[in-house]
């Protein structure tokens, strides 16, 4: 066997013990070993040079053999190896959440934008990742960088930003040469659905979709358990469809569907003022009979909609991720009903926790990159109440 050949080899097989530890709590060498189907010798030496670089976190022996041998030395990865920095930009706020190497959240934290000055998130973003930095507690630090936008992107390229003008700043670029660590760029709604495959139960579907309800809709297909984002990344742009409104003409979908247009509505119903989901909810339980038309309304469109994506895409389920069908429960039980009225056969289940999902999903995304495991079957664990 050449030379290349054997470092080819020895790097997948590194691959193999690295999803071991990341997938386990605890595992021995020797379960290692028989799940990889490496020999042992093979296993300790990789286990050596994982040691070295402070991958593996030793957790003393486990429990005894059922023929009363010698308790196994137990292993995982260690969660402390470094961390990585996920953002999300929405369009009032900078969600901000740093994460251990194993996916373990740091911290969490919404920041109120009162622009759209990109250059202005940017510096908070720095402030952000400064004051984190100071109290690094890892072995490497900083791994990488991962930024969830409302826009479409290829390639960590932002094509098209609705919301904050770019001004010719590649934001990939910047973060790169200013951290000099690996830096991802995803659509918001591509990256929920990056979350699903990842953090979501195991043996979970290979075909799904996760759409998802903001200030306008999106949608992120996972086919086969890739992510399909189809041509320049335009894959799931429902906020650009082109629809009939009722006098006849053509708007955009995301005109007449998204949050910001069922809180007018509600608001109009109501004759109050509801510009938050936790106003938009006291409005359903104070004045139910004249919100009730708004509601169906809404769950009618998003029925109807849903049934149109199954039989465009074929998924095995249908995933809803919106902070306002999320806060208002009366809401997510008439999409669900509507859904079975306009015949859609396969399950459509709200996520719970939609502030976290594509921080989550940018996180994952991210962390395969840096620990080598783009294409590995891989268990995230996070233990904050999420669904």
């Amino acid at each position: 066997m050449s030379s290349t050949n054997r470092d080819l080899n020895r790097l997948t097989n590194l691959k193999l013990v690295k999803q071991q530890l990341f997938n386990h709590p605890a595992i021995s060498r020797a379960a290692v070993a028989r799940n990889t189907g490496l020999t042992r010798s093979t296993t300790s030496s990789l286990f050596a040079e994982l040691d070295r670089q402070g991958f593996v976190r030793h957790l003393g022996r486990g429990q005894a053999t059922e023929n009363g041998g010698r308790k196994p030395e137990l292993y995982t990865i260690n969660t402390h190896y470094g961390y990585i920095a996920c953002f999300n930009l929405t369009y009032d706020s900078l969600y901000v959440m740093f994460l251990y190497a194993d996916g373990q959240e740091i911290s969490f934290q919404q920041i109120a934008l009162t622009n759209h000055e990109l250059l202005q998130v940017m510096e908070i973003i720095n402030q952000q990742l400064a004051t984190t930095a100071a109290h690094n507690d890892t072995e490497h630090g900083l791994l990488g960088i991962s930024f969830s936008i409302h826009a479409v992107v290829e390639d960590d390229q932002i094509v098209h930003s609705p919301y904050y003008p770019l001004h010719g700043i590649n934001l990939q670029k910047y973060y790169q040469d200013r951290y000099h660590v690996p830096v991802k760029i995803g659509n918001e709604a591509n990256l929920a659905a990056i979350y699903e495959r990842d953090y979501g139960k195991q043996n979970s579907a290979d075909n799904f979709l996760v759409l998802s309800i903001h200030r306008g809709p999106g949608i992120g297909v996972i086919a086969n358990r890739e992510l399909f984002t189809g041509y320049r990344g335009m894959v799931g742009e429902l906020g650009s469809v082109k629809i009939p409104n009722r006098q006849g003409r053509v708007t955009e979908l995301g005109d007449v569907f998204s949050s910001d247009h069922f809180l007018a509505r509600l608001g109009q119903a109501t004759g109050t003022t509801i510009n938050n989901f936790t106003t938009a909810q006291q409005a359903v339980r104070q004045h139910g009979d004249a919100t009730k038309a708004v509601l169906t309304d809404f769950a009618t469109v998003t029925g109807q909609l849903i049934f149109n994506l199954q039989m465009l895409y074929g998924p095995e389920k249908i995933l809803i991720n919106s902070p306002l069908v999320e806060n208002i429960p009366e809401l997510g039980a008439l999409i669900q009903a509507a859904t079975i009225q306009c015949g859609c056969q396969v399950p459509v289940i709200i996520i719970k926790g939609a502030q976290y999902v594509s921080l989550l999903g940018a996180g994952a995304l991210l962390i395969r990159q840096v620990l080598g495991l783009e294409d590995v079957a891989l268990q995230f664990q996070w233990f904050r109440k999420i669904g």
